[in-house]
């Protein structure tokens, strides 16, 4: 695996990233397969990890400070803060133990979980939060800093506003946090946060169903030395599927959307036939293609998907 120049900060990362929004969480049987996924993911080069302090109630940070004890100077970690989980959620990961025999017996699915019960996520981007949150995931990650801070998904006024960066630069200052940045959801949010002095990365989604930001978000961040992330570079999964398991419906928010992505997919599959490869070797090449895209991140379970994927990089 290759490392790349992260902007302008001293870090070095892998080109490909494991993004770790899917590991732990109540829904699953236990933990030994995530640090099995973790463990592999560092042994097969993957040194850039991305979490976040709500991934699985904080469940997340604690599988991969424990996988990865022992390799922290090995590692570079990103996560993210900001959301502040509702009462529901904080309780389900206290209850862990206890609740995951039931969900399996039962075989209780997330999608068949009544919205109340998942509660309502705020956002808190002050910096006395931000120094509290960051405080619990130094200690989840069993580590004395980040390599990365993120906010996570914050407004584009909030952005502007600027409020949150006293907070972080004297968790910079204490050495708490290497670098911050920003983990955007929307490019007006993506390109604001380009303008505000001291952020070292930006976030945001790029694959060949997404290439807005190859052109508009991308290029600027890597002239003003900023470390780009890209993000759901499998569109969900769709770019991962064969043609006969994708449901366009389940994915697309209109009809319009859903013919668009049809047409897309289509020529994709197109354009890889012509070229002797697969779709999904062409979805996990692409980011990297891009000026400004320091590391790739791919989203995975288990071994045996990240294995896949790695399989895919390689072609």
């Amino acid at each position: 695996m290759r490392l790349r120049e992260f902007g302008n900060t001293a870090l070095r990362v892998s080109e490909y990233g494991l993004g770790c929004a899917r590991v732990g969480g109540i829904f699953q049987s236990g933990s030994a397969g995530f640090l099995d996924l973790l463990s592999f993911a560092f042994d097969n080069g993957i040194t850039f990890f991305d979490t976040a302090d709500m991934y699985s109630q904080g469940e997340s940070e604690v599988l991969i400070g424990k996988a990865l004890r022992g390799k922290r100077d090995r590692i570079v970690i990103a996560s993210k803060a900001g959301y502040k989980l509702p009462t529901q959620r904080r309780l389900a990961g206290k209850l862990k133990p206890l609740l995951r025999p039931v969900i399996q017996l039962l075989k209780i699915r997330r999608d068949r979980l009544p919205s109340g019960s998942r509660g309502t996520l705020a956002q808190d981007f002050s910096p006395k939060y931000l120094r509290s949150a960051v405080e619990g995931s130094l200690k989840r990650l069993r580590t004395d800093y980040l390599d990365i801070l993120q906010l996570h998904s914050p407004p584009q006024d909030v952005i502007e506003h600027g409020d949150w960066a006293s907070g972080l630069e004297e968790l910079r200052r204490t050495g708490k946090v290497r670098y911050y940045g920003i983990a955007a959801e929307s490019l007006g949010a993506a390109l604001a946060a380009l303008r505000i002095p001291g952020v070292s990365s930006i976030q945001f989604t790029l694959s060949l169903l997404e290439q807005q930001a190859a052109a508009e978000l991308f290029p600027q961040a890597v002239a003003q030395g900023i470390g780009g992330i890209a993000r759901e570079c499998l569109g969900n999964g769709l770019l991962a599927k064969p043609a006969d398991q994708i449901d366009l419906k389940a994915n697309c928010s209109s009809i319009e959307q859903e013919a668009q992505r049809r047409r897309q997919l289509d020529e994709l599959r197109r354009l890889a036939q012509e070229g002797g490869r697969s779709v999904l070797q062409n979805a996990v090449a692409y980011p990297l293609s891009v000026a400004g895209v320091s590391v790739t991140l791919l989203g995975a379970r288990t071994v045996a998907q990240l294995s896949g994927l790695l399989d895919a990089t390689r072609a």
